[in-house]
């Protein structure tokens, strides 16, 4: 009876939510409220937490539903560049999570912002590796001495879980059918360690990722790279403290936040966070357009515009539409950031980027990998980040059987059917060996499409697709000697290059997907058609919860072009 009502309780919540959220959008649905900047301001770049390539919900940010994304902080850094009351950039992170490639987008908006005769300084107490690369990118550093303070380096990992021993322990069997060698996604099912092959693979991609970071650190600072290296491999303590850090040449001073503000002038009245900051007037786009067009997040079907997280055709098509009214968009820039998902999904996604009658430049961010890829190779021409990985060219498809765990829970299932294959989904039973081969085969179908995909775009024979396909992962400067993408450079390349392929001179970007309401968020990603659901109570069986876990834990009973591997 507790339970119940707890549950109807936590319902009401949701519900008041959703309705306070109705009145939100309905009223703040133009954006929010725009900070007032006076003179000799200073922007602030405070960030913390999860950095999202592009925000598509309108004042997500000011609302506290989430951070600035990079698209965010780069175009008010190059705005406050051109601002007369901003005086200078403080950069002033906690615990950012920024993917490598977003990094190298901010240091090129710092680039310009600079360019203008303004001081970029930078402050920190407790930096993670990805905070001091944000300031690295400063005119100067500054550090506060305190003990509890420090500086942390930690190079570059990858973690891979191992799940078969504890499925067996549970009695669950995982099914795996793929196509390419070191593809990877399977082993974690199918085996308590990385094959060889696999772990080369990725070992390579990391050490050059690894480089990047070092290398980067070297320019910004300018020192010695054997230096850099030292630190990192050979310094005695996990933390490096303010005096350390000055003593290596990473930082320039020590100090608290107080004194470093009272040093250069910096007020607390006059700080303005990045979050905060807006431009008063509309946006002027000139008479040609290039649209930049953000896909971050892994391919799956969706409802539309408002499925941040999730690439889709339904999502796409829309964007398209928008594109294709416009005749002032003269060509088109896709910047992917995604490790791939839904095959079909992917090949329904590439076709309609084929469709588009004006030049497709692609620009990859941090992942551009399997469906990342295949989606890629809708361009006529490929940009990668130097921290980019793509690559993953192979096809997966999980299969959970749980005979053994129903078994153990005292299930019994007994399937009456006609027809072959009509047993395919019940996983409490064991799967037909003719089924099993049937997807086998199956999977080198879907396999070859891939690569036909890829001999198709990048001009790759038959006797070369084999070096590139089989699942191998690629840093941004391997994918480039093996013709996979055309170009190593940003955002900025590519929206150049785009503009060149269209032949125009005059022209501003646009971004897409457009944003939209807090309101339009709650009504299209189906939030209200949720709670009613949930209002309903409706109780389900111990078998259909066991299958939903499933469903959530390994996408299941599908074709995946996908890289399973975290690696920014």
């Amino acid at each position: 009876m507790k339970t119940k009502s707890a549950f109807l309780l936590g319902c009401s919540v949701f519900l008041i939510i959703l309705v306070v959220a109705f009145f939100l959008g309905m009223r703040y649905g133009k954006g929010p409220n725009v900070h007032s900047v006076g003179s000799d301001s200073w922007l602030v770049l405070d960030l913390k937490g999860e950095v999202p390539d592009y925000n598509e919900v309108r004042g997500s940010s000011f609302w506290g539903f989430g951070s600035p994304s990079s698209e965010d902080i780069c175009r008010k850094i190059r705005q406050a560049g051109t601002d007369p009351k901003v005086k200078g950039i403080v950069i002033k992170p906690f615990g950012a999570v920024v993917g490598y490639a977003n990094l190298n987008e901010i240091a090129a908006a710092l680039k310009e912002f600079k360019a203008h005769k303004k001081p970029v300084l930078a402050h920190g107490e407790m930096l993670a590796q990805r905070d001091y690369l944000l300031c690295a990118m400063a005119d100067k550093i500054n550090m506060d001495p305190s003990a509890s303070g420090a500086l942390l380096l930690e190079g570059v990992s990858a973690n891979v879980l191992f799940y078969k021993d504890a499925l067996a322990k549970l009695g669950i069997k995982m099914h795996v059918m793929q196509s390419g060698e070191y593809k990877g996604a399977a082993e974690p099912y199918t085996q308590t360690s990385l094959s060889p092959g696999t772990e080369a693979n990725l070992r390579r991609v990391l050490q050059s990722r690894y480089e990047l970071v070092m290398s980067d650190i070297g320019n910004y600072r300018q020192l010695d790279s054997t230096l850099v290296r030292n630190v990192f491999e050979t310094r005695p303590d996990l933390f490096i403290n303010a005096q350390e850090a000055l003593k290596y040449g990473l930082i320039d001073q020590t100090g608290t936040w107080d004194a470093f503000a009272a040093q250069n002038k910096i007020a607390d009245d006059k700080c303005v966070s990045i979050a905060d900051y807006a431009n008063t007037s509309e946006p002027s786009f000139a008479a040609n357009k290039i649209a930049v067009v953000n896909l971050s997040g892994s391919i799956a079907p969706g409802v539309g515009f408002a499925s941040e997280a999730v690439i889709s055709a339904a999502k796409v098509d829309g964007i398209l539409d928008d594109i294709t009214e416009d005749s002032s968009v003269k060509a088109v820039v896709l910047r992917v950031n995604s490790p791939g998902g839904s095959a079909l999904e992917s090949e329904m996604i590439y076709q309609k980027l084929q469709a588009l009658k004006v030049p497709l430049v692609v620009s990859m961010g941090g992942m551009a990998a399997s469906g990342g890829y295949y989606i890629s190779c809708a361009g006529d021409y490929i940009f990668a980040d130097p921290q980019s990985i793509t690559g993953s060219i192979g096809v997966i498809m999980a299969l959970p059987e749980a005979e053994e765990l129903g078994n153990k829970l005292g299930l019994e299932s007994q399937t009456l059917s006609y027809g072959k294959f009509a047993n395919f989904g019940s996983i409490l039973e064991k799967y037909d060996e003719e089924l099993l081969a049937s997807l086998k085969r199956n999977s080198t179908e879907v396999y070859a499409e891939f690569q036909q995909r890829v001999m198709d775009s990048r001009k790759i024979s038959a006797e070369e697709i084999g070096a590139v396909a089989e699942g191998r992962v690629f840093s941004a400067a391997d994918a480039k000697a093996m013709k996979l993408i055309d170009e190593i450079g940003g955002l900025d390349e590519a929206v150049k290059k785009a503009a060149s392929l269209a032949k125009v001179t005059n022209y501003s970007a646009a971004h897409y997907p457009r944003k939209i309401s807090f309101f339009e968020m709650f009504r299209s990603n189906g939030w209200f058609q949720m709670a009613v659901k949930m209002l309903s109570g409706r109780e389900i069986s111990v078998e259909q919860r066991l299958l939903q876990y499933l469903e959530q834990a390994v996408p299941t009973r599908t074709w995946l072009y996908f890289c399973p591997f975290r690696l920014d």
